[in-house]
């Protein structure tokens, strides 16, 4: 039986996790300085979502996400020790304490942002929704009637479970990871699916001949590394080091490399923040 992610059960899990946040915040006085006493960050990361993060063939972290975390560290001047987590995950995992940061496609939405702090955007990502090419598919009314996979705990779900409130008959199926639900569109258990461009275009790429195309854009996100709350020497370094690496172009460099395309800094910076 699937289950599914009321805005209730969401807000009873931010709750949780808000107070578990709280609790922990007294362990962390000042996370900048056990970094570098340590000499090491620990970054968790899900290495499913290509190409943002994946595995190469020597089953090595790599993609824009990985060299981001890696130049951040070496500019730090510590090394950098990569921790897999599920997409459902990313959050758990930093405020239990077991990573000092998450560099894994987190857009800054509200809802993170009672749990946890972000830096400053230094990347975005755009969700639409995809479904065969046949599919008369130009906004979420007309996915009445329809099942539509997607990654659980994504800002795709929370789109998609708030879009489609009053659009009859939409049973959404919803995936640990992103893998998982890429899967269960590459062997033609569903055919829509409500996921990032990016991950869309490398499934493509994988699959050529996959019936499935970009249908509508939901909406553009920025992206944050995400940061315990109470850590404001950490959050304030990030946020320096950010816009010090988008002014030089390495994080415009690294982007390029991955996805084929060039940050907007201009776009990036105009984008509604949550407050």
């Amino acid at each position: 039986m699937t289950k599914h992610w009321t805005n209730k059960t969401l807000a009873a899990l931010g709750l949780g996790l808000g107070l578990l946040a709280m609790a922990s915040q007294g362990a962390f006085a000042d996370q900048l300085a056990d970094i570098k006493s340590r000499g090491k960050l620990q970054v968790a990361v899900d290495t499913g979502n290509p190409p943002f993060a994946m595995m190469d063939a020597e089953f090595k972290p790599t993609g824009s996400e990985i060299e981001t975390a890696q130049l951040l560290a070496k500019d730090l001047g510590v090394e950098v020790e990569f921790l897999t987590v599920p997409t459902s995950g990313r959050i758990p995992f930093l405020v239990s304490g077991k990573a000092d940061i998450v560099v894994s496609t987190l857009s800054i939405t509200p809802e993170r942002l009672e749990v946890v702090d972000f830096s400053i955007p230094y990347s975005e990502t755009t969700i639409i929704v995809a479904g065969p090419k046949e599919a008369n598919i130009a906004s979420y009314a007309d996915l009445a009637g329809m099942s539509v996979a997607v990654t659980r705990g994504t800002v795709n779900d929370t789109k998609l479970t708030d879009s489609t409130v009053d659009v009859p008959n939409v049973q959404i199926v919803r995936f640990e990871d992103d893998p998982t639900s890429s899967s269960a569109i590459t062997s033609g258990q569903f055919s829509i699916y409500a996921t990032s461009r990016p991950l869309l275009q490398q499934l493509i790429q994988s699959n050529p001949n996959l019936d499935i195309e970009e249908k509508f854009v939901a909406q553009a996100f920025p992206l944050g590394i995400a940061i315990r709350k109470g850590e404001p020497e950490l959050t304030n370094w990030i946020n320096a080091w950010i816009k010090t690496n988008l002014d030089n172009g390495k994080l415009l460099d690294i982007y390029e490399k991955f996805h084929g395309a060039r940050i907007d800094v201009d776009k990036l910076a105009a984008m509604d923040l949550p407050r």
